[in-house]
């Protein structure tokens, strides 16, 4: 029984201690629960609170990690660190640790401008600078700061070569004075020695001065013996003009004679059939030639040529003495005893050369030989420029052709066929060499002698010719 007993109680005891334990357990489960909750609603309350600072994102950001080591390190929570931070960032830009807000800086900072960091950093000096608010909107402080200390550096190396070249132009100006007193010197002592030549030389003019008045004193005399020749010459000489203008009036008397019994045989006056040397024949359009009544009796030659007419009417001068062009031109080709053919070498567009037409040339003669003179420039190639050369082509033309070339204007001359007048050089000057002067001289001969046959050809009504009058008489040049 006891034994019996004893087991109860222990189960009893046991049962008693376990509902305690269940009791107490029970008891501190809704104490935990409470103090769960409690401490949820302080955690929720914590992250709310902490959010307002930063967020999770933020937290899981490199760099705050960085700040709150940093923080850790000197015992500061991160946001007494960043406090601080910003407030000494702010102190160093405005010096004004009371303010410490970005805001606040840069509002102070708007209110300064500095026109040299302007400049630096690109302002190009037109209307306000901008504030330093302004430029460190765009770039940093580090940024601008490197900008202004660039442009300080240049502007010290650009003082630096300023100095340099200042040292080296003082250098150069100490020289040159060096130099100009050196100079100065070497001039004084040049002017001493040119007022001891002068000084020599009043002495020798004075000296000239008396030998020129006494040669002038010669001179003189001397000019009144020449006068007095003069006087006795120009006497003789108007005795001799007074003889030679008798003799003129002679000669002109002879002239005059002379023009009368040559009225026929000149050009001017002559019958338009007197100018006819010939006719066409026959004619060959196919082949280009015209056979002319003139043989090898008629003493022509190849190569001569003739001017064609319709009518001998046709060849009469108008009233400045020019011949009309004729209706064509004809080349003597081949010749016969008492005919040849030519070769039609230009011929008027509806006017063809035809059988019965007269033929021309003022060289060509058969019962006479003409003579001519020929003088000035000629331009034969018709290249626009008349030439001396071009003269002697012509005369020898006439040559070929029967006529005689006379250098002499005398009284057998037929006709005077006159090229163009020359020209002119200009005057040489004073120190020209001696044949540019004799060349000079001789031009103006040759002007004077071709103004003078001209004025003999008229006084005398001789038949005067140019180029064109002459290339028109006989059929082209």
């Amino acid at each position: 029984m006891a034994g019996r007993g004893s087991t109860g109680v222990g189960i009893m005891v046991t049962i008693t201690v376990l509902g305690l334990l269940s009791l107490g357990l029970f008891v501190s489960t809704i104490v935990f629960y409470g103090n769960l909750n409690k401490a949820e609603g302080e955690l929720a309350a914590a992250q709310q609170g902490l959010s307002e600072y930063i967020n999770a994102q933020e937290r899981q950001d490199p760099r705050i990690s960085t700040i709150a080591d940093a923080a850790r390190s000197e015992g500061k929570t991160v946001v007494g660190y960043l406090h601080d931070d910003l407030r000494q960032a702010v102190a160093t830009i405005t010096s004004r640790a009371d303010r410490g807000t970005f805001a606040n800086a840069k509002a102070r900072l708007d209110g300064v401008q500095l026109d040299g960091i302007a400049a630096a950093t690109g302002w190009s000096g037109q209307g306000t600078p901008p504030s330093l608010g302004q430029l460190t909107s765009s770039s940093s402080f580090e940024d601008l700061l490197r900008q202004v200390d660039g442009n300080i550096e240049l502007l010290n190396s650009r003082i630096t070569s300023a100095e340099t070249a200042k040292n080296v132009a003082e250098n150069d100006l100490r020289n040159e004075q060096d130099r100009s007193q050196a100079r100065d010197a070497q001039h004084r002592q040049t002017l001493a020695a040119i007022n001891d030549e002068l000084a020599l030389y009043r002495s020798e003019v004075e000296q000239y001065r008396t030998g020129i008045d006494q040669h002038r004193t010669d001179l003189d005399g001397h000019v009144a013996s020449i006068r007095a020749a003069a006087e006795s010459k120009e006497e003789q000489l108007l005795d001799r003009i007074a003889s030679l203008e008798e003799k003129s009036l002679d000669l002109l008397d002879q002239i005059d004679r002379l023009r009368g019994d040559r009225k026929d045989d000149l050009l001017e006056g002559r019958p338009e059939e007197s100018l006819v040397d010939g006719r066409v024949v026959a004619v060959d359009p196919a082949e280009r030639t015209a056979t002319i009544d003139l043989g090898s009796d008629d003493k022509i030659r190849v190569g001569l040529t003739f001017a064609v007419y319709e009518e001998p009417s046709a060849i009469r001068p108008d009233a400045d003495g020019n011949y009309p062009r004729g209706k064509a031109s004809l080349e003597v080709i081949r010749i016969n005893d008492m005919s040849a053919i030519c070769r039609v070498t230009s011929e008027r567009a509806g006017n063809p050369v035809v059988k019965g037409d007269v033929l021309a040339n003022a060289v060509y003669d058969p019962k006479k030989i003409y003579k001519f003179m020929v003088v000035g420039n000629f331009d034969v190639n018709r290249d626009g420029i008349a030439t001396e050369a071009e003269r002697i082509a012509i005369a020898a033309l006439i040559g070929e052709w029967g006529g005689v070339v006379s250098d002499e204007l005398s009284g057998d001359v037929d006709f005077l066929v006159m090229g163009a007048r020359p020209t002119l050089p200009p005057p040489p000057p004073l120190d020209a060499p001696i044949p540019v002067v004799e060349q000079f001289v001789q031009a103006q001969q040759v002007i004077a002698r071709y103004d003078e046959l001209f004025q003999q050809a008229a006084a005398t009504s001789l038949p005067v010719l140019n180029q064109n009058r002459l290339r028109t008489l006989i059929g082209g040049l």
